[in-house]
C-alpha cells in the first residue's frame, strides 16, 4: 500500500526557524550587548593587574632591604651598564644580583602591564636590563625646566617616606640613548598604552605618559608602603643623568 506523506501547516512551517531580519535583530542586540560589556571587562582586569603590580612592589622593596642588610643599608646602584642612569634600567650586574636575592623571581621586576613585543625596546642590551617599574635610588638631578628637582635615597635608613620604587610613568626626550618620544603609560583606564604590541610606545601624540592615557600608579616606598597615586597627586621629575628622560611619582 502505497504510503502519503502530508506537509505541516504552512505556519508551522514558518515558525521552525528565524527569518533573515529575525537573524540580524539578534545579531545587532548581541553586538550591543559586547560593546557594553568589554569595557566593564578590560576594567575588572585591569583592577586585578593593578593588585598583581602592587605586590610586586612589595616584593621588591623586600629584596631591597635584603641587599641593604648586606651592604651597610647602602641600596644598589642605579647605574646601567656604562654608568648612567635612567630609572628603568639597571646594570647586568646588580639585576642578576637582585634576582638572586629575589629567590630567582625575575618576573617582580616587571609590571603585569609591561609588554615588550615587537616594539622599540628590548629587554635587554647593551646597556643593561629594561625593567618595568621606575627604580629611584641615588637619583640625584639639577633643577631642569619642566620638572621638580628629584634627590633620591641612597641607603634603606633614609626618610622612611622616600619613594622607591613607582610604576613607569616614564617618557624620553629626543636626544635619548631610548628612541625618541618614547612614552610609557602602564596604567591607563583599560591597561597599558601600547603600539605594535609594546608597552613602550612611539608614534603617540603627546609628549609625557598622562598625555598617552595614564591615570596613576603604585608607588612604593622605604617604609615599606605600597600606595597608588593618582596622576594629580603626582609630580613630575627628571628620571635620567643624561636629562633627556623624565616620570611621575
Amino acid at each position: 500500500m502505497p504510503m502519503v506523506f502530508h506537509r505541516r501547516k504552512d505556519w508551522q512551517t514558518e515558525s521552525a526557524g528565524f527569518t533573515l531580519v529575525e537573524l540580524v535583530v539578534v545579531i545587532a542586540i548581541a553586538s550591543v550587548l559586547a560593546a557594553l560589556m568589554l569595557p566593564s571587562l578590560s576594567s575588572a582586569k585591569e583592577k586585578s593587574r593593578r593588585a598583581v603590580c602592587k605586590g610586586n612592589i612589595r616584593q621588591l622593596l623586600q629584596t631591597l632591604d635584603l641587599y641593604a642588610d648586606d651592604n651597610s643599608q647602602f641600596l644598589p646602584s642605579s647605574k646601567d651598564n656604562i654608568g648612567n642612569y635612567h630609572s628603568i634600567r639597571l646594570s647586568d650586574a646588580m639585576f642578576t644580583n637582585l634576582v638572586d636575592l629575589a629567590g630567582g623571581n625575575s618576573n617582580i621586576f616587571y609590571c603585569p602591564n609591561i609588554v615588550f613585543g615587537g616594539g622599540p625596546v628590548a629587554q635587554h642590551d647593551k646597556y643593561g636590563y629594561v625593567i618595568g617599574y621606575s627604580y629611584l635610588a641615588a637619583n640625584i638631578q639639577g633643577t631642569i625646566k619642566g620638572a621638580d628637582t628629584w634627590d633620591g635615597p641612597t641607603k634603606w635608613t633614609d626618610p622612611p617616606s622616600t619613594p622607591l620604587i613607582a610604576d613607569a610613568n616614564y617618557w624620553t626626550l629626543a636626544s635619548s640613548s631610548l628612541p625618541a618620544l618614547l612614552k610609557v603609560a602602564p596604567h591607563t583606564d583599560m591597561g597599558a598604552a601600547t603600539t605594535s604590541g609594546s608597552s613602550f610606545t612611539v608614534g603617540l601624540s603627546g609628549i609625557s605618559s598622562a598625555s598617552i592615557g595614564a591615570v596613576g600608579g603604585n608607588v612604593g616606598y622605604l617604609n615599606s608602603s605600597v600606595v597608588w597615586r593618582s596622576m594629580g597627586q603626582m609630580q613630575t621629575y627628571a628620571a635620567s643623568s643624561q636629562s633627556d628622560g623624565y616620570g611621575n611619582w
